[in-house]
């Protein structure tokens, strides 16, 4: 199912070299909004700052593929050290192949890593990404952002068989 995410984890540094290297993935595509800061926030976790550099420590190309401003998107891929795409267009598949562009990756050996289904696990899973969802960091400032949280709500108890919420490790 499209909309069904290969992986779920609490956050994305559960996203570790090692559970990639598992998987047979070599690079990762990172969403910026309510998976590595907060919507309505400006500052990253250190946590995730660290993560980031211990993908590059491993070797992992990483990028920022955000729908975001190109001035927040940049400011936040600079603190992590890795590349940024701001208003990439996704879940369209072309915002992704971009992404792979300048990975050098494959679909296939890639993953994206984000906190909505109808963006970063629907645009993942239409090219053949690995799709790995995460909690998100906040309930949405915009007011579209919180109706799709209720929808992938729903959507994710009838995939887990009526379970409610998000749980690390599918």
């Amino acid at each position: 199912m499209l909309l069904e995410p290969d992986l779920m984890v609490a956050a994305v540094s559960d996203v570790t070299p090692q559970l990639l290297s598992q998987r047979g993935l070599k690079a990762v595509m990172v969403d910026m909004d309510d998976t590595l800061m907060a919507a309505n926030r400006d500052d990253l976790n250190p946590d995730f700052v660290s993560w980031a550099a211990g993908l590059r420590e491993a070797g992992v190309p990483t990028l920022l593929l955000s729908n975001g401003t190109r001035r927040r998107v940049l400011r936040c891929s600079k603190q992590l050290g890795v590349e940024g795409l701001p208003l990439s267009g996704k879940p369209w598949p072309g915002a992704f192949k971009r992404g792979l562009d300048k990975l050098g990756s494959k679909a296939t050996e890639t993953a994206m890593v984000g906190d909505q289904l109808f963006t970063d696990v629907l645009g993942a899973n239409l090219i053949g990404m690995t799709s790995i969802l995460v909690n998100p960091l906040s309930s949405g400032g915009l007011p579209h952002t919180r109706l799709a949280r209720t929808l992938e709500s729903w959507l994710l108890a009838r995939q887990k068989g009526g379970e409610r919420g998000r749980s690390l490790h599918r």
